[in-house]
């Protein structure tokens, strides 16, 4: 067989294939045809290509009809599997089977969706889907949507900004709302009498960010009653956080979650934060090149039912 070149592979389309293979069924033009729903010059048209590509005559013309050469009796299986290989891309999907799949997932959060959520998740996994594993990045929401947009992971799960969850690109599914409490040592004498927003505003406080020294809802809540805080300590991470808290008399704003799973092994208490305003989204969001697969669609419907966890109200 002849070399075939990238530009003849161009001239090669699926109707010509399925030109080709009707031919060697029905071994006429007219039948040919007849059962591609296509004119006769269209039949000779595509044969006239075929030929050219594969310079050979592919089919010889005999009284009986056509006869295909030696070239075209060695194509024909090569060039069903190919036609068969395109039907398959059209064909119905296959039910998904979780169980049945193996597959990585890149997960992007900051470690306080990771702490709250990824548990369960994992949980799932191991029983619904034990091929399927988890590979988690630590990324502040503001640097999450990049990475996503750059195909560096498959999802992320956070708190974003309005203009996140509306931009085309992304495809947004609600988890739950969350709300920020005050956080402190048990022995902490902030909780030892009546609990005010400015008793809390003029305590040293700890500020998790781990983009540096940066405003919160907090703050913001602050504001709007005339007051402000003083940030005397920043860290990267909740963990660290609540390490720091249980050592020192600093006060801190976590996600109420962290506070009702963590609070106890690290020597800690919380309050509700006595503000208007404290609650917050989180989302996991995919991006629309991924809005077609059945895994995607499935790994965002267990990351909502494993953040779907009860959180108990404050004492």
């Amino acid at each position: 067989m002849v070399d075939i070149s990238s530009s003849d592979i161009r001239r090669i389309d699926p109707a010509s294939l399925m030109v080709f293979l009707a031919l060697m069924r029905h071994r006429k033009g007219t039948l040919a045809a007849r059962d591609l729903g296509l004119t006769q010059p269209a039949i000779s048209h595509a044969l006239k290509r075929m030929r050219e590509v594969y310079q050979d005559p592919l089919f010889l013309r005999r009284s009986h009809g056509l006869e295909p050469t030696a070239l075209a009796r060695e194509l024909e299986p090569k060039i069903r599997g190919v036609v068969d290989l395109l039907a398959q891309t059209l064909s119905p999907k296959a039910e998904f089977d979780p169980g049945e799949v193996t597959a990585e997932l890149r997960l992007g959060a900051f470690d306080f969706e990771l702490a709250t959520i990824l548990p369960a998740l994992v949980a799932s996994l191991r029983t619904r889907a034990p091929g399927v594993s988890i590979v988690s990045y630590q990324i502040p929401s503001e640097q999450a949507p990049n990475a996503l947009l750059d195909g560096r992971i498959d999802m992320v799960i956070g708190y974003f900004a309005d203009s996140v969850s509306g931009n085309p690109s992304f495809i947004t599914t609600p988890l739950y709302s969350e709300r920020y409490v005050a956080v402190a040592r048990k022995s902490h004498p902030l909780f030892a009498g009546a609990f005010s927003f400015e008793a809390f505003a003029k305590s040293d406080h700890l500020l998790v960010s781990p983009s540096g020294p940066k405003r919160n809802m907090v703050d913001h809540a602050l504001q709007l009653a005339g007051l402000s805080r003083t940030v005397k300590t920043v860290v990267p991470s909740l963990f660290s956080a609540l390490t720091v808290l249980g050592q020192t008399d600093l006060i801190a704003s976590v996600p109420a979650r962290v506070a009702i799973q963590h609070a106890d092994r690290f020597g800690l208490a919380y309050r509700e934060l006595p503000m208007e305003g404290g609650q917050f989204q989180l989302h996991a969001i995919t991006h629309v090149r991924d809005q077609r697969s059945a895994m995607h669609q499935w790994m965002v419907n267990e990351i909502k039912a494993a953040s779907q966890v009860a959180t108990p109200d404050c004492d």
